[in-house]
């Protein structure tokens, strides 16, 4: 098995920007344990370089009802703003730029997934939202999803 990296994007500090760091404290153990967690706050074309493959990048989405699960191919993530959907995360470049950034640095995108729970406040010092707090659950368990295929088969599919 190989191992999986997961970029943890986000504020801890600022409400529903901490989802990050919340799915990957509810992630079922034995996923926990295929994968190595790095939290970079705002993701850079490096944290991607660096992180090789596979990758699973997580952060907090606006654009959707807050607590929606959002789980897409890495190579997919710039769908995302053609449907209003953009990472909630203060990033110094929007993320579908460090995505093709880190893509033309290195020749080809990591394998990975991007796991996303929107969000709806994140104002210093907020704790959660409950729409968030009630999507921690599933978004773990999607993430440890990924772990797992990631890390035994090492091919990255579509989810339902």
């Amino acid at each position: 098995m190989r191992r999986v990296t997961i970029l943890a994007c986000g504020e801890p500090l600022r409400g529903d920007d901490a989802v990050a760091d919340a799915l990957v404290r509810a992630l079922p153990e034995p996923a926990r344990r295929l994968a190595d967690v790095r939290h970079v706050g705002a993701l850079m074309p490096d944290d991607l370089r660096s992180a090789g493959s596979p990758v699973i990048v997580v952060d907090a989405v606006l654009g959707l009802p807050a607590g929606t699960v959002v789980d897409l191919p890495l190579d997919e993530v710039a769908s995302l703003g053609a449907r209003g959907i953009a990472p909630a995360s203060s990033h110094a470049l929007p993320l579908a730029t460090v995505l093709a950034i880190a893509e033309r640095l290195a020749g080809a995108l990591p394998e990975g997934r991007f796991i996303g729970v929107a969000g709806d406040g994140f104002a210093l010092g907020d704790s959660l939202s409950s729409e968030v707090r009630a999507a921690v659950a599933p978004g773990a368990a999607r993430l440890g999803h990924w772990c797992r295929t990631l890390a035994a088969q090492g091919t990255v599919g579509t989810c339902a």
